[in-house]
């Protein structure tokens, strides 16, 4: 069936039906990878506008969150406040006869959930309440606040938002990011939780909003629940700017799932994890598309037999419905993406649930624009006539020993329990081992548990550590004097997290212990640079412990020399004019990369007697090539001859290099007098000189298709990467890879993970078509008439928020100095970025992308 579907031929061919609404727009219907299976729009505008949230009562009635108040712009017609809108369909032919309001005056609405009881929950931005209809009429008389989010953080969707009941009786609540911002989540009976800077969070609690507790946290924005067969609480999860893909996850009690927001919403801190890269955090179940928004067991709808036992996901940002298989891995569960339905850039699909007919019903928020903006769907899946299908629901799960094994770790309370715990510290299944550190964690250990990290067994000692500094153990210096001196390098990098963490300055000066205590690893070297910057630790004894580590790996050597080179465009100079310095591989080249962000006279001399010099490597002339591109004309014309250089590479370099300096008289002869000898061999440099002398000129593909087969040669990595840099093409603007680079847009050294060379051709050819919900673009209007645009960095307690310019600025607007704060549906990276760059450098852009994972 779906098994195996070849995605990037998926993608590039759509074959659509148009389907016209009320208000006679046209819409395409999304195109299905399963014949069993068949798919109709229900509902579309002006009877449903920007929906949201998605809840189905027993009587087959569709429960929809109506957004208005999501970004709203000034001339916006409709509703200044959210509701919650019923769908009938009393007929049984597939289209609702009968639309009603059963709330409103709703704000920054996410969610629906039905109790089992059969009330409508709601989750808003700041709360979770409870729309009561008591008297059955299809409206709702009263409502009752049973969770409150007290917090300075107002931006729309990454409070709380995700829901689901449990069989067992207790309401999940998934809450984001918040921006990192301070909070306190209150619930019905005044039990609180406090926090900020943790990242996502998931409590639960009783269905009147008693006995509210944290369940597990390490999340970006979990906004989209549900209950999987044998307990599993599944949620999907957004990703940080630049640590894809987004998440599937198996969400275990008292689990960390890496994230942590104060180390930078890029998520490339050496702190944080993403897919349990850190002892103590945990696995993905899946990687999802982009923007994950709805989930739903299958069991709960009609389907073939094939879909017993899956997941379908719906993903806003890739325009797909997504379905996963999960099946056992020790105690938790994997899965990989099959596609069930993709539709093109209106296809938005938001919230997802089933009938009790067993139809699948999800709502489409049809625009890439954030605001609410007049466009809405809702989608209705079943399985075609005549095919066998049935709703698998209260089947039993197969019984899962590491699972149950795991239950009962993490309930462990007792001290008769602690030899199974330590025990469970050196399983291999890391959610066995995150169960037993959450009880080792409990203060009935409190006295053994220290003692452990004299234990000869490195994963006991590797778990103490992690239960202590979960249990914030009041004491640690002295424990942690003896674990940055363990020899086990995992255990120094996890003492250096926690020292980090908490910023325990009394250790500042005892950092060094890591790097002299045993092997160390690039992973390690990085940790304890993160944990000296955050303690502003800096002298002769850092020098002294890195030079110690160096003298023992040849990765740290390197480490340690290039950030030498990074920070001294002194150092750099010396180190590039010094050839027997290449024994260290990268170092020169290293140095090149630098001193293009340090131009000097003595820098511009060492890059051009770099990039003349033929006895150097290719690469590292093609790469001080690189670095004087953005330097005087007077001064690249002094390279004219490297356009006749026996290296294709130097030349091909230097063609790009002069693009941007092309009318001095002396460049442009080099060009012109080389445009008209080239052979037909040099066909590459051609097009250099034809794009450098009259870019206008130039003839390329004129559709997606022309570019997509011109553009399915694979590309070369090393001038991809020089055609990323290159002020020319201007991607480096913007965007950060390998610490060089711009910081506006989202850090790419990680791109690969999420995206495959359509959707990276896309984002290039289109990059408005597709905008990540944190690099969406802000314009703010202020009462003496000017305008600022920028990304939203953050947003103030009164009303102020700060904007990251194009120029990479942070600009401050006061509150009361504000007439609008409007998202634009424009992207800052610039259309046209196509016509920089010759078929053959996109060839080689994409195959350095496709290489950042």
């Amino acid at each position: 069936m779906l098994r195996g579907c070849d995605l990037r031929v998926a993608i590039a061919s759509f074959c659509f039906l148009l389907l016209t609404t009320a208000a006679g727009a046209e819409i395409r219907l999304p195109a299905l990878n399963d014949a069993q299976l068949q798919l109709t729009l229900f509902a579309a505008e002006p009877d449903i506008l920007t929906p949201i949230g998605l809840a189905i009562d027993k009587r087959g009635r569709l429960f929809v969150v109506e957004s208005h108040t999501h970004f709203p712009r000034p001339d916006y017609p409709g509703p200044k406040r959210d509701r919650v809108k019923i769908f009938e369909d009393t007929n049984g032919d597939g289209k609702p006869d009968k639309i009603s309001i059963f709330a409103d005056d709703l704000y920054h609405s996410m969610n629906l959930a039905f109790s089992p009881s059969g009330e409508l929950y709601l989750t808003h931005r700041n709360a979770v309440v409870i729309l009561h209809d008591k008297d059955g009429d299809g409206i709702s008389q009263s409502r009752t606040t049973i969770l409150e989010l007290q917090t300075s953080g107002n931006y729309p969707h990454n409070g709380i938002g995700g829901i689901a009941f449990s069989p067992d009786g207790w309401l999940y609540v998934g809450l984001g990011e918040n921006l990192g911002e301070k909070y306190t989540l209150k619930g019905s009976d005044a039990r609180t939780h406090s926090g900020g800077g943790e990242g996502g969070n998931i409590f639960r609690c009783k269905p009147d909003g008693s006995e509210l507790r944290l369940v597990a946290t390490g999340f970006w924005n979990p906004f989209a629940l549900a209950i999987y067969q044998g307990g599993h609480l599944l949620a999907v999860d957004n990703d940080p700017d630049s640590r894809p893909p987004c998440r599937l996850l198996d969400v275990v009690e008292q689990g960390d799932y890496g994230f942590k927001f104060r180390f930078g919403r890029s998520g490339l801190h050496p702190f944080v994890a993403w897919n349990g890269e850190l002892p103590g955090t945990l696995p993905m179940m899946a990687g999802t598309g982009e923007a994950p928004s709805g989930i739903l067991n299958c069991d709960s709808a009609r389907l073939p037999s094939d879909y017993r036992g899956a997941v379908l996901v719906t993903s806003w940002g890739d325009h797909f419905l997504e379905l996963y298989r999960p099946r056992p891995v020790g105690a938790s569960l994997r899965a990989e993406r099959e596609i069930v339905a993709q539709g093109d850039e209106w296809f938005r699909p938001v919230a997802i649930a089933a009938a009790p007919d067993g139809a699948i019903y999800f709502t489409d928020w049809a625009d890439k624009d954030y605001s609410v903006h007049g466009k809405g769907r809702i989608w209705r899946l079943t399985t075609k006539p005549g095919v066998k299908a049935t709703i698998a629901a209260g089947v039993s799960a197969k019984p899962n020993p590491a699972r149950e094994r795991m239950n009962r770790l993490v309930r462990a309370d007792s001290l008769k329990d602690y030899g199974e715990l330590l025990r469970a510290l050196g399983d291999d299944d890391a959610f066995i081992r995150s169960a037993a550190v959450s009880s080792l964690a409990k203060p009935v250990f409190g006295g053994k548990i220290p003692g452990e990290i004299e234990n000869k067994n490195p994963r006991v000692r590797l778990g103490a550590l992690l239960a202590m500094r979960r249990a914030k153990f009041d004491k640690p210096i002295q424990l942690l004097e003896k674990l940055l001196a363990d020899p086990d390098e995992e255990i120094r990098r996890m003492a250096l997290v926690w020292v980090g963490e908490e910023k325990l300055v009394r250790l500042a000066d005892r950092l060094n212990v890591a790097l002299s205590a045993g092997p160390v690893s690039a992973v390690l070297f990085e940790t304890y640079a993160a944990a000296a910057g955050i303690l502003g630790t800096t002298g002769h004894s850092v020098a002294a412990a890195e030079q110690s580590a160096a003298s023992k790996s040849s990765a740290v050597r390197t480490l340690v020399l290039i950030r030498e080179v990074k920070q001294d465009d002194a150092k750099a100079v010396e180190i590039l004019a010094d050839a027997s310095s290449d024994r260290l591989g990268q170092l020169r080249i290293e140095a090149a990369r630098t001193l293009a962000e340090f131009p000097s006279e003595k820098a511009d001399a060492a890059l051009l007697n770099t990039a003349l010099d033929r006895k150097n490597p290719v690469e590292l002339r093609a790469e001080a090539l690189l670095a004087l591109s953005s330097r005087s004309a007077d001064l690249l014309s002094k390279l004219t001859g490297l356009l006749d250089d026996s290296s294709e590479d130097v030349r091909i370099e230097t063609a790009r290099a002069f693009r941007q300096v092309a009318s001095h008289p002396a460049i442009r002869d080099a060009l012109e007098r080389s445009s008209k000898s080239r052979s037909s061999r040099d066909q590459l440099l051609a097009e250099q000189l034809r794009l450098a002398l009259a870019p206008q000129a130039v003839t390329r593909p004129s559709s997606d298709d022309e570019w997509r087969k011109g553009l399915a040669q694979n590309g070369d990595v090393a001038r991809g990467r020089r055609v990323f840099f290159s002020p020319a093409v201007g991607c480096a603007r913007c965007h950060r890879i390998e610490d060089h680079g711009g910081k506006i847009g989202p850090d790419l050294s990680t791109i690969a993970r999420a995206a495959d060379r359509e959707k990276l051709m896309q984002s290039v050819l289109h990059p408005s078509r597709d905008i990540a919900p944190q690099f969406v673009t802000h314009t703010v209007e202020t009462k003496d008439g000017q305008s600022f645009s920028g990304l939203l960095l953050g947003q103030g307690a009164d009303g102020s928020v700060t904007l990251t310019t194009a120029d990479g600025k942070g600009v401050l607007i006061p509150a009361n100095e504000m007439v609008s704060n409007q998202p634009s549906a424009v992207s800052l990276m610039p259309e046209g970025l196509e016509n920089a760059l010759t078929v053959q450098d996109f060839r080689d852009l994409l195959a350095f992308l496709l290489l950042r994972n």
